[in-house]
């Protein structure tokens, strides 16, 4: 036998053995696919036509308009989300868990550029189109869960849910599109009700904003907490705290702005070195068909260079609360609200506060990044709520397989432009501006409705529909002019395959 007949019959035994073994470990598979097409009709939010070359480019002339480049005003997108959840056991000590999905935000539009090989020369065969192979797998969470005598430990890519989860959401929904995700480390220690859970992620350590890692450590990103949590299930009781600090080093490139304060992309010049401190108490009580529960985020530090004036604190709160009450075993009613702190861009503290994008109060209002539907730059999902104090009334009726839903939302802005020369910030597109006209508070109010419909036990067909009445906060231009504004509403269908 020759030495290369040996090395390749010594591969092909490792190999065998290495798949007996695998196939030995039970593998649980559990995951979500789902398919949805949207209509949404005057995402621009005015009937005014605004070209290309008329809306001033940030921050060469920062007006703080609120207009948005426009074509026809009219949004028509399909969307999928797919994610693959594998645990494997490997003893009874130990188990394998992890999250795979495809695309980005866990999924992709239909006829992206990943699924069609797309060369910008023209196809003469009509008809005929090849997959791009450029849809990655994306490795979302993969961790070990080790049972210890006092504590359960989380070792690897983990994601984090706290109280309702307006900072932190492990993005468990089908249609959750994003995660709070880290690496890192957590141990959960229990003695009775209570519990507690301290944590140690890093989060990044980009060198050069270009997607490569450099471990010197002085382009970290850290965070170090625990959360504290009361849970007495006979009295339906849950009391909990979450206290956390992030701290990254000056060259690191997730968060960074250029010279002058406005958020660039990755690669500009950093914000330097912040300290950020979180601290957020949750609390849930339920009394037969009642439920009430509260969060609160509060925020504080060193948040670097942001109005490219020297280092600036971070001074930002959230408050959500929800009432919920069952009528009947048909009908449940509830009410919503919640204040988050918006910055004014006239002091050298940042108060503006972002909920996490997975934490929607409607099906229009603050659920898009409108600017993204004709401007391009981020995903039309990059958006959170901020800026805002806001009232949701809803109800569900459930008859059988049937659910059917209706909101009336309400909401106005914590800090707009006061004109006078102050500043101002303009909260959607993150840049200060010197407002010379005063801004109108009111965002306007939504009506939306909706049904599920349970096909069979893995399958749910559901439909929405939203009328947003835009307020004039949104006619704001900084000038003697101001846009004449059109309502917002759409609806659409979605399929969710859940196993």
């Amino acid at each position: 036998m020759t030495l290369k007949s040996f090395r390749n019959s010594s591969i092909l035994i490792v190999s065998a053995l290495s798949i007996n073994s695998a196939m030995a470990l039970p593998i649980d598979w559990t995951g979500v696919f789902g398919a949805d097409t949207h209509m949404i009709s005057n995402s621009c939010r005015t009937s005014d036509s605004i070209g290309a070359g008329e809306k001033p480019e940030p921050p060469a002339q920062r007006t703080g308009t609120q207009a948005l480049r426009n074509g026809d005003c009219g949004a028509a997108f399909q969307t999928y989300t797919f994610r693959l959840n594998p645990n494997i056991i490997v003893n009874d000590a130990v188990t394998l868990k992890g999250e795979l999905s495809s695309g980005y935000l866990r999924g992709g539009f239909a006829g992206d550029d990943s699924a069609n090989n797309l060369d910008g020369s023209g196809n003469n065969a009509f008809f005929h189109t090849t997959p791009a192979q450029r849809s990655a797998l994306n490795v979302n969470q993969m961790y070990m869960e080790l049972y210890a005598d006092t504590a359960l430990i989380k070792i690897g890519r983990i994601s984090r849910h706290f109280g309702m989860g307006i900072t932190f959401d492990n993005g468990s929904d089908p249609w959750d599109r994003f995660l709070t995700m880290y690496d890192g480390i957590e141990a959960e220690m229990k003695i009775g009700n209570f519990s507690v859970t301290p944590h140690y992620a890093k989060i990044s350590s980009f060198d050069d904003g270009k997607g490569s890692s450099q471990p010197s450590g002085e382009y970290d990103v850290r965070e170090l907490g625990l959360i504290a949590k009361y849970d007495n299930k006979n009295s339906d009781l849950v009391a909990s705290v979450l206290y956390a600090k992030r701290s990254s080093e000056k060259l690191n490139s997730l968060y960074n702005s250029t010279t002058d304060g406005t958020i660039g992309t990755l690669g500009e010049i950093p914000r330097g070195k912040s300290a950020i401190t979180v601290i957020e108490p949750y609390v849930s009580k339920k009394w037969n068909k009642l439920k009430v529960q509260a969060e609160a985020s509060i925020q504080s530090g060193d948040y670097g260079n942001v109005y490219g004036t020297g280092e600036s604190k971070l001074s930002a709160q959230a408050y959500v609360a929800e009432v919920k009450y069952d009528l009947n075993p048909n009908w449940d009613i509830g009410f919503l609200g919640g204040q988050v702190s918006g910055d004014d861009g006239d002091s050298s503290k940042f108060e503006a506060s972002y909920l996490h994008p997975n934490f929607h109060i409607a099906d229009l209002m603050f659920r898009y990044n409108y600017a993204a539907f004709n401007e391009g730059g981020k995903s039309i999902f990059d958006s959170s709520i901020t800026n805002a104090r806001f009232f949701k009334f809803y109800g569900n009726y459930k008859a059988d397989k049937w659910t059917w839903k209706g909101a009336l939302i309400f909401a106005n802005a914590m800090e707009t432009a006061e004109g006078g020369g102050k500043g101002a910030y303009h909260h959607e597109e993150n840049y200060s501006f010197d407002s010379d006209f005063k801004q109108d508070d009111n965002y306007g109010y939504e009506l939306d409705f909706g049904f599920d419909y349970q096909w069979n036990p893995n399958v749910t067909i559901g439909g929405y529909y939203g009328y947003w009445f835009v307020g004039d906060y949104y006619a704001f231009t900084n000038g003697a002019e101001e846009l004449s504004l059109s309502n917002v509403h759409g609806g659409g269908l979605r399929a969710t395959l859940q196993f």
